[in-house]
């Protein structure tokens, strides 16, 4: 069987890429809300427009958002306030560097939930296996808004 050989992306953590900009629906942070403590204070932390900060905000929560326009960069820096949970649809090309900071930083020693899509690679399934992560897994596909505005059927 002939093989197609993957082309990497390459990887620009201080950079701001399209394939980056993909907003998250209301719909899919809803699906998290069950899951958060009200009196926490809660951190996004890629929050690009602004959508999750302002899905959570609209349901009583604290939250602050920063990203790369904020002069932010989660993987090298923490921001100036406390928070209690990092919250965020994480940047695809970076999904596996975010990932590690969040779980090994001692600066992010709090629980996190990341929207990321699961391409079941094999460090994923380590991290599930070995770091007993919890999962919420959609009963269907979450129909991200691009960075050109264009939208599934819903948002």
């Amino acid at each position: 069987m002939p093989t197609k050989p993957k082309t990497n992306q390459p990887k620009t953590p201080n950079t701001l890429q399209e394939r980056d900009f993909f907003q998250t629906p209301n719909y899919a942070v809803d699906l998290l809300i069950p899951y958060l403590c009200k009196d926490w204070t809660i951190w996004e932390c890629a929050a690009g427009n602004g959508k999750i900060v302002n899905r959570l905000q609209s349901n009583r929560f604290e939250v602050f958002g920063t990203d790369l326009r904020t002069g932010h960069n989660f993987l090298e820096c923490v921001p100036d306030r406390s928070f209690d949970a990092i919250v965020t649809n994480i940047p695809f090309s970076l999904k596996q560097e975010f990932y590690n900071r969040a779980r090994r930083s001692v600066f992010y020693s709090v629980p996190f939930a990341f929207l990321m899509p699961v391409d079941f690679c094999g460090w994923i399934l380590r991290a599930m296996q070995d770091e007993k992560m919890q999962w919420l897994i959609p009963t269907r596909r979450i129909d991200y808004i691009t960075p050109t505005g264009k939208q599934g059927a819903t948002s």
